[in-house]
């Protein structure tokens, strides 16, 4: 017999509330998928490492024991399917020390993905106050309110795959840069976005904040170093009614072989009608300054919480 969704969340919440409780974090993670993005009152982040889930559960579970907390009860008020494959749901968790609350009770939504028959996280949103991260005591905010119904449009209503949209946007994106029509990049572009590497944060807010990258990419695939680029996406997921977060690799060939390193790359994109476009960029790059006249590429690729810590005063992903 097929379970209802709100029967499905209940028994996942129930298993991760167990294991919040007693600080074990194997067993939360095999509840959740990377990237998940979380969302609370004042602030959200994605949660994309090994490293940074552990930390994150390690520390909400110390502040459930510095509470005192001996209950740790979150129960479903609401869920359904948004398609085969993903379920929002609201639910009310209560921290307690045996019958007193420790904290006020708090609401909370969260989607949930099926992936290879295991129903598991990738977004939840909370009333909880986002003074720190990762939270080291629980505060609950006092001005915090949730959406009150998934949004119709939501992308996970449908049978879009993540990782293919993606594809299709690097490959528009791609397809701009070496016909050399600017016009066609900045109409894939959502200004303002924001760009990083390993050392520099810009923020895009007009085309001609655009123009220096755009045109030292069609320089470097159409000089000695390449005569083409690609990128191939790796790995993409849907974070949020309208976004995507994506992974991937740029090519540089010459003559059909590669003659650059590869770069790695991450993209936010938010659906801006029926159009997606891009949000945010970061690129696992040595490089001090841009323009520049070649890449140099690193292995390993900021976290978009590292970004988020230096650009603290920065917009979110909205």
């Amino acid at each position: 017999m097929l379970k209802d969704a709100m029967t499905i969340l209940q028994d996942m919440l129930d298993i991760q509330s167990r294991a919040l409780l007693a600080g074990d974090v194997a067993t939360v993670r095999g509840t959740v998928l990377l990237p998940c993005r979380q969302i609370m009152t004042g602030g959200e982040l994605i949660v994309e490492t090994e490293a940074d889930f552990e930390r994150n559960v390690t520390a909400f579970s110390g502040s459930l024991h510095s509470l005192g907390v001996n209950q740790f009860i979150r129960l479903v008020t609401e869920a359904e399917f948004l398609s085969d494959d993903y379920i929002q749901g609201y639910y009310v968790t209560h921290a307690l020390r045996n019958a007193a609350a420790m904290v006020p009770s708090y609401d909370n939504r969260v989607v949930l993905q099926n992936r290879q028959g295991a129903w598991r996280v990738i977004e939840e949103e909370s009333t909880l106050a986002a003074l720190t991260w990762p939270i080291d005591l629980l505060r609950v905010s006092d001005r915090g309110l949730l959406p009150t119904q998934a949004p119709r449009n939501d992308v996970r209503r449908t049978s879009a795959s993540p990782l293919s949209l993606y594809q299709g946007f690097v490959d528009s994106l791609t397809a701009a840069t070496l016909t050399d029509d600017f016009d066609a990049y900045c109409a894939l572009c959502d200004m303002p976005y924001t760009s990083h590497s390993d050392h520099v944060d810009t923020q895009i807010r007009t085309p001609e904040d655009i123009r220096p990258f755009f045109d030292m990419t069609v320089q470097i695939v159409s000089g000695q170093d390449a005569d083409t680029m690609a990128r191939m996406a790796t790995s993409a997921q849907f974070l949020g009614a309208d976004l995507i977060c994506g992974y991937h690799d740029t090519i540089f060939t010459k003559d059909g072989s590669d003659s650059l390193p590869p770069v790695k790359s991450r993209m936010i994109l938010r659906r801006d009608g029926v159009q997606w476009k891009l949000k945010h960029v970061t690129n696992a790059l040595a490089n001090p300054s841009y323009p520049y006249t070649a890449p140099e590429p690193t292995e390993a690729l900021l976290t978009h919480r590292e970004i988020q810590e230096r650009t603290k005063s920065w917009p979110t992903l909205h």
